[in-house]
């Protein structure tokens, strides 16, 4: 009876138009008064606690280092070196924007963040070389999806942050995925290009190659700094001194170290950012983020209120009792999750699915590091997926398109996200190879 009246509360605040955030909210507040399973006094509080988390704060922090690469000139020097190695191919720069996003991927966290700083440099060089616009759209809707899933991974600190698993190991776990899910977009957009027409290019001259290399290097370098941070590096004897191996900083000291390294860059090496573009660019997130948290103080307060009427625990034994496979599991979680996916955001869905399923997933013995990335794969495919797809409109907005048509754009390419979700899905190794290799 309380899930239903739950369940009756959310969608009818949903079907008036509330914000998704008010409807989670409000449906756990309002069901709470009615059955009272959480005292009434602490539901403020609990909106407060929330929040107070050291792992949470890595969110707005790798958000504006972000931004500020964006500003300072860093995501043109990754598009100059992923010209210079992919240019001469065909297909060579609708290959080069998969690369980017790659590139850019592997510091923001964030897909519409990759869709907008490589969208807004890429797409009118696409078309000046005679690139469809059809193309080029859905060449960087598509392939900024990727932003999600290699880490830095906003999806992926949430998931960990509300199922309390390793965040370092589910970092490790995003990095084969998402370079296969890379080839696959780089086979999509060369056999795609053989219907453009382009002229191929002229390979890159050695000079010029080793030229970008070295410009760009700064900027490739801030991604290895945070990786080698967050993982460390093994123990080695200098001298007759040893040093001990291990772990430097936390994935939310990581992003802090990422926002001083991109000032560091942007403004003395690069010098395209003034300190007057940073308050810009701290102002330009601040909404983002506040959006992002409001959304996770409601979306924590519906997942307390399921777990405290036994939602969780009462959806596991269904499953055992159903006696489900692992792999009709995963199948019935794609297919929901595909669903969902056309309805909410990346950030909802991990906050509100994450602590229902996983425990699910956990009684079937499905480690849940190889859940989280099939979680995530499905997100990507909801972002370029209507009416909700986040990465469809900023598409839309570069482009001038209408979001119908971009998605129509991404059609074809989201053969490559759907395989990847199939691989990550019943080849549960490519997620946790990496993984088991952390002590």
């Amino acid at each position: 009876m309380t899930v239903a009246f739950l369940a009756i509360v959310f969608f009818a605040l949903i079907i008036i138009g509330a914000p998704i955030a008010v409807a989670l909210g409000g449906a756990a507040v309002v069901s709470s008064l009615i059955f009272s399973p959480i005292p009434t006094g602490i539901v403020g509080q609990k909106l407060l606690t929330n929040l107070e988390h050291f792992t949470l704060m890595a969110v707005p922090f790798f958000f504006l280092a972000a931004a500020l690469m964006e500003n300072g000139g860093l995501v043109k020097r990754l598009v100059d070196l992923a010209r210079a190695l992919l240019g001469h191919f065909k297909a060579g720069l609708g290959m080069a924007t998969v690369l980017t996003c790659i590139f850019f991927a592997a510091i923001s966290g964030s897909s519409p963040a990759t869709v907008a700083a490589v969208g807004n440099i890429l797409y009118p060089a696409l078309l000046k070389e005679g690139y469809s616009k059809r193309f080029s759209i859905g060449a960087i809707c598509t392939s900024g999806s990727i932003g999600i899933l290699l880490p830095p991974s906003i999806p992926l600190i949430l998931y960990g942050f509300v199922t309390e698993t390793s965040i370092p190991k589910l970092f490790l776990a995003g990095i084969v995925p998402g370079v296969i899910y890379g080839a696959l977009l780089l086979l999509t957009a060369r056999f795609l290009a053989v219907r453009e027409g382009v002229q191929v290019r002229e390979r890159a001259a050695v000079g010029d190659m080793g030229r970008a290399i070295r410009v760009s290097f700064p900027a490739l370098l801030l991604p290895i700094v945070i990786i080698v941070g967050i993982y460390g590096f093994p123990g080695f004897d200098l001298f007759g001194m040893q040093f001990s191996g291990g772990a430097i900083f936390t994935p939310t000291e990581a992003a802090l170290v990422a926002i001083a390294l991109a000032v560091v860059i942007g403004m003395l090496i690069y010098r395209e950012l003034k300190i007057r573009d940073v308050f810009g660019v701290v102002a330009n997130t601040v909404p983002r983020v506040g959006m992002i948290f409001w959304v996770t103080a409601n979306a924590l307060m519906f997942g307390y209120f399921i777990t405290k009427i036994g939602v969780p625990s009462q959806l596991a034994q269904f499953v055992l009792d159903a006696g489900l496979s692992p792999v009709e599991f995963l199948l019935c979680v794609n297919v929901l999750l595909v669903v969902v996916g056309f309805f909410l955001e990346g950030v909802p869905t991990i906050l509100i699915f994450a602590p229902l399923l996983e425990p699910a997933a956990r009684s079937l013995g499905i480690d849940p590091v190889h859940f989280a990335i099939i979680m995530v794969v499905n997100i990507e495919l909801g972002l370029i997926t209507p009416p909700v797809g986040m990465n469809l409109f900023v598409a839309s907005s570069i482009s001038g398109m209408s979001v119908l048509n971009v998605f129509r754009a991404a059609l074809p390419w989201i053969f490559a996200t759907i395989t990847a979700l199939m691989l990550v899905t019943f080849v549960p190794q490519i997620s946790l190879y990496l993984p088991a290799l952390m002590k």
